[in-house]
């Protein structure tokens, strides 16, 4: 009898060990998954809640020119929701390419409360007389793509690091109407229209608290000095994403964007500074 029933217990206990083998398998095998999804696509509203901007242009031998907010001179709003969009492509377990893209632009008209001294980019003084009405608008488009090598990973954290390119393009439109005194004539110039390509290094890490949901940092930022470019650029990304549907999910992180550049010639030196800070609101589709 003692042994039937050891015979039992033991039919049991195997049985019982084979059962919880196979459920931590199967969920050491959606963490490895989730972790090295091939693929992932992910679209959603980008609401910058802060935005703080300064553009300068000035004649470089005689210090004339203009350094302005285009929110408090222009009237533009700079804090509004765009769509932006990240993904990857995992190509091997350990390296990847990540890429993401974004524009916002704003449009303003207002009646300038004080004079405002411009240089264009012929080298040209101009003044801008208080009381003129001017339309405006600002526009910048980001784009990025880097490519990551993880030097650690395992079921629950993944370790990464990379190198890519961060592509500003940054443009300023202004339209003057006569002011009511008729001293400045009815034009319209661009003031600002440049691209500027920075390459990056970057820091990243995903955790997996459980098999649905994950959170990630990433950090990026570089400095690079040639011909008439200054460029620094920083960002730092936290958030979190569940999967609430096979391939589907949701996520929420923030973002905190720096970016300067400068642009030095023989005429001229534009100076652009552009600080964001914004919640990001997406769906992703994983494979």
């Amino acid at each position: 009898m003692p042994a039937l029933w050891f015979r039992h217990f033991f039919r049991f206990s195997l049985s019982l060990c084979l059962l919880m083998f196979a459920s931590l398998s199967q969920a050491q095998t959606e963490n490895s998954r989730a972790m090295s999804d091939t693929f992932s696509l992910s679209a959603g509203g980008y609401s910058i809640f802060r935005a703080d901007t300064t553009l300068s242009l000035t004649e470089k031998n005689v210090g004339g020119g203009a350094a302005f907010r285009p929110t408090d001179t222009l009237g533009l709003d700079l804090e509004n929701s765009v769509l932006k969009i990240d993904g990857h492509y995992r190509f091997s377990p350990r390296s990847q390419v990540v890429f993401s893209w974004y524009r916002s632009d704003s449009d303003a008209t207002k009646t300038l409360d004080n004079d405002v001294e411009w240089v264009d980019k012929n080298g040209n003084q101009a003044t801008i007389a208080a009381g003129s009405k001017v339309d405006s608008s600002l526009l910048f488009d980001i784009t990025k793509a880097s490519y990551y090598w993880s030097f650690y990973h395992n079921d629950k954290v993944e370790l990464m690091a990379g190198a890519g390119l961060h592509v500003s393009r940054f443009e300023i439109d202004l339209d003057v109407k006569t002011d009511p005194s008729g001293t400045v004539s009815t034009q319209s110039t661009r003031k600002g229209d440049h691209t500027l390509p920075l390459p990056t290094l970057g820091f990243g890490m995903n955790y997996r608290v459980n098999p649905k949901l994950f959170w990630f940092m990433r950090a990026e930022g570089f400095y690079l000095e040639y011909d008439d470019w200054r460029g620094l650029f920083s960002e730092l990304q936290v958030g979190t994403e569940y999967n609430v549907w096979r391939n589907l999910g949701v996520g929420v992180g923030l973002v905190t964007t720096n970016l300067n550049v400068t642009e030095t010639t023989s005429r001229y030196r534009f100076r652009y500074d552009n600080r964001l800070s914004g919640a990001n609101l997406y769906l992703s589709w994983r494979m």
